[in-house]
């Protein structure tokens, strides 16, 4: 990390009472992730759970947009994540089927990010997951955060006439039944994704323009072909392909 990044000032709780946190994050994807590094750069006392036994191991959100990639080039984590060679996208093409003939054909291209985006990085940036996550982890270890795995969340209740300054009660339990654990917080942060058990919870539904009835498929792999765009985003009637 930059020095000129390091927090100057421990301002979160720097109690030794080891139940009690500023706040407990659950997930440990890239959102939950992000807001963990920033709280623990800062000096905060993190909770922080996952209920997968390690980082993502297969192709997910593997793009990185350009303000994104500002936000982390200000943290100082971009030449981690450049480190890894990640492909960078300057143009979205797309493609259709021809009307009268069998096969597509290209029927314009847009600029990944365009002029009136204002970002340092004009393309979209493609890396794993999982390899983004990691970066993320390496940080959080430097200011000694641990992701706990594979750990869930089980129940949570506000109670502040128990505790004024931590009102948030968590239950957490090992994915596999072989441990439990009740922490008090002084916020609960959800990072779980669609399947959210906190958002379950609080009947917080998800509400979309369409419905998403897509089949997506992720492949890794070296691939041969004269297809003038491999290299770009591929967006069409029939297909849906970042390459």
């Amino acid at each position: 990390m930059d020095e000129s990044m390091a927090p100057r000032e421990r301002i979160g709780n720097t109690g030794t009472e080891s139940n009690k946190y500023d706040i407990v994050i659950i997930g440990a994807g890239p959102v939950g992730l992000l807001l963990s590094t920033c709280l623990a750069r800062w000096g905060y006392k993190i909770k922080h759970i996952d209920n997968r036994p390690e980082p993502t191991k297969t192709g997910r959100a593997d793009g990185i947009q350009p303000r994104s990639l500002d936000l982390l080039r200000n943290m100082g984590l971009k030449p981690a994540i450049m480190a890894h060679k990640p492909a960078k996208v300057y143009e979205v093409a797309f493609w259709d089927p021809i009307p009268t003939a069998k096969g597509i054909h290209r029927t314009g291209t847009w600029a990944s990010c365009p002029s009136f985006i204002d970002a340092r990085y004009p393309f979209t940036t493609l890396l794993h997951q999982g390899l983004i996550e990691r970066v993320f982890i390496a940080d959080l270890e430097k200011n000694c955060v641990q992701i706990q795995r594979p750990w869930t969340i089980t129940g949570f209740k506000t109670d502040e006439s128990i505790d004024t300054e931590f009102p948030v009660e968590v239950n957490l339990e090992h994915v596999e039944g072989r441990a439990k654990e009740t922490v008090r917080a002084k916020y609960l942060f959800s990072g779980e994704g669609a399947r959210s058990f906190v958002r379950e919870q609080l009947k917080i539904g998800i509400k979309h323009k369409d419905p998403i009835a897509h089949v997506w498929g992720v492949m890794d792999g070296v691939v041969e072909t004269d297809f003038p765009d491999i290299k770009v985003s591929i967006l069409g009637e029939t297909t849906r392909l970042q390459l």
